[in-house]
């Protein structure tokens, strides 16, 4: 009984979290099986070396990181992008601003291959 209360309370939780924010569905989803994927095996070991009985101990192990694992997986989706794309202008913002060296550089000694400013 207290597991079912944990799996309907994970659930509940990650209902709850996930309403606040808008995230991918797919992203969401393979979140919860990675996260169930590594919360079993990390439940399974300290289950089994904590409990009396390893087998059992990996088994209530396994179950309870699972729920936990996928529960976190979907509270750590990174929400969706919100923003406005930002259009690009075609030309250069400030006109002539490459076209010359900084004040008070020059070209590099020894490299030939160093083009010139563009005389603006």
């Amino acid at each position: 009984m207290r597991l079912a209360a944990t799996g309907a309370l994970a659930v509940a939780l990650t209902a709850l979290l996930s309403a606040c924010v808008s995230v991918d569905p797919e992203d969401a989803a393979e979140r919860a099986v990675v996260g169930a994927t590594l919360g079993a095996a990390a439940g399974a070991g300290l289950g089994a070396t904590v409990a009396i009985n390893p087998l059992l101990g990996a088994w209530v192990g396994a179950d309870t990181g699972a729920t936990l694992g996928g529960a976190l997986g979907v509270m750590t989706t990174p929400p969706a992008p919100s923003y406005t794309p930002i259009a690009v202008p075609a030309e250069a913002v400030i006109p002539g601003f490459y076209d010359g060296w900084p004040p008070g550089y020059h070209a590099p000694p020894g490299d030939p291959e160093t083009q010139p400013p563009h005389a603006g």
